[in-house]
């Protein structure tokens, strides 16, 4: 890792910043309010890897900004590396890889409840899909 630039992208909240290795010395961090944001620094990106954390609540006002977004996460990955982390899998996630991406490795111990439906987890550390 010490060779690539790295870029991390956070949402309004981050669960992994502080467990991501301080021996990285090429790392930047940027922070994305709204998905318009997160679209903006995708544009702008110089980076030749991108780890970007999924919030769901960049899309509470702007649901139709999910496949943009999409779009935008796949030509960037055109020229870097990128790893999309989310720490449940929501119905924003299921339409970005259904529709635009070419791998997606899916290992998660808990899945976003239905609306209206209670939460149900899966086994901790289990891994519910790898295609």
């Amino acid at each position: 890792m010490q060779r690539y630039k790295i870029l991390f992208i956070s949402g309004n909240y981050s669960r992994i910043l502080s467990r991501l290795n301080r021996n990285i010395t090429e790392l930047d961090v940027r922070r994305a309010f709204t998905s318009f944001q997160l679209m903006t620094i995708l544009e702008e990106n110089h980076h030749s890897f991108l780890i970007v954390e999924h919030d769901p609540l960049l899309y509470e006002d702007s649901q139709e900004m999910v496949g943009y977004l999409a779009q935008a996460l796949k030509q960037t990955s055109r020229e870097a590396t990128v790893l999309l982390y989310a720490h449940i899998w929501t119905h924003q996630l299921q339409e970005m890889w259904q529709e635009l991406a070419d791998r997606v490795f899916c290992i998660y111990g808990e899945q976003a409840p239905a609306k209206g439906r209670k939460e149900e987890a899966m086994m901790p550390g289990s891994q519910a899909a790898l295609v």
